[in-house]
């Protein structure tokens, strides 16, 4: 079925859906456990799959690298950075990954300000984009892909809420022209377009809460900001509320987003139709930084257990590029 019946549906249901019996195809919280998937990562984060199966994820046995972690469990650096794309006086850190068609990573370098693209065979790296209109970014902090290849990635670099100046931008793939989509945020961090291509999500950390947008995919220009959901800060039921930074985050096929909180240690799953809060797993420990599916699991980076941890749903994630 087209994303977009699949998202027209889920309007529907929710207008007439019982509340109890809605998105039954996800288990309740309760009932799925994290597990332990790889260890090893100074600051775990990224973390990004290939159609294979290799498992990516970022300060592998140090910070500056990129570990991939194959099917068979085997493990081991896949590019270090440091030595890639060094930069007097500065320490390169990746931070948010995707895979993009032609199965390359594309990584928000946060210690510099960078975006790169990194070969399949991991030797090659790119600098993508560091600047626009001459002045250099200041911590490039994850990324999102459309389904053409277009790149969207946030600098939240010295943003607070005294001092919103955190942005978002776009890399156009076939002009290689970035152009600011926004600014005046408070520390944006994860970022993504939604299935149906007709908007742009962005994590606000600062404000605990995710900001939609209207988005066109031809332009890559967005409109009509506002707030998708403010995270609750307290208690209610079964789901744990709190002061807990919205950090990565990921859509599964039917349009439902997963974001990792950052001091929760907790996935929260949000519809987007209706901007509600419908389930809360376990991340494996706090400091939950991103997420990503594969073939029924979320894989989830815990900074905390400098682990990644991966969780049982059942559901398959959407499939935001086209591979080749």
């Amino acid at each position: 079925m087209p994303i977009e019946c699949v998202l027209a549906a889920a309007l529907l249901a929710g207008v007439m859906a019982d509340p109890k019996t809605a998105h039954n195809d996800l288990p309740k919280s309760r009932d799925v456990t994290p597990q332990l998937y790889a260890t090893g990562f100074e600051f775990a984060e990224g973390p990004a799959l290939d159609a294979a199966g290799n498992l990516y994820v970022v300060n592998y046995r140090g910070v500056g690298t990129i570990g991939r972690i194959k099917p068979d469990g085997t493990a081991g650096i896949f590019c270090d950075l440091l030595e890639a794309v060094p930069v007097d006086g500065k320490q390169p850190q990746a931070n948010g990954l995707k895979v993009d068609a032609a199965g390359r990573l594309v990584a928000a370098d946060s210690g510099v300000g960078r975006l790169l693209r990194i070969s399949i065979d991991g030797k090659k790296v790119t600098v993508l984009a560091d600047r626009w209109e001459g002045k250099t970014f200041q911590s490039v902090n994850d990324l999102a892909l459309d389904r053409s290849g277009n790149i969207y990635f946030t600098d939240p670099g010295g943003s607070t809420l005294e001092k919103p100046i955190g942005a978002i931008y776009r890399y156009d793939i076939s002009t290689t022209k970035v152009t600011r989509l926004d600014t005046g945020l408070v520390f944006p961090n994860g970022i993504g377009v939604t299935p149906d291509q007709k908007h742009l999500c962005v994590c606000e950390s600062l404000k605990y809460r995710v900001l939609i947008y209207d988005f066109d995919a031809k332009t890559g220009k967005i409109s009509n900001r506002r707030t998708l959901i403010a995270f609750p800060l307290k208690t209610v039921g079964e789901i744990k509320g709190g002061k807990f930074e919205p950090d990565g985050m990921i859509f599964d096929a039917q349009g439902r987003m997963y974001v990792g909180m950052w001091t929760g240690g907790v996935v929260n799953v949000v519809d987007l139709v209706t901007g509600k809060l419908i389930r809360q797993y376990d991340a494996g420990g706090s400091q939950a930084t991103n997420v990503h599916f594969h073939k029924g699991y979320l894989y989830t980076t815990v900074a905390a257990k400098e682990a990644v941890f991966r969780l049982k749903l059942g559901v398959a994630g959407f499939e935001y590029i086209k591979r080749k």
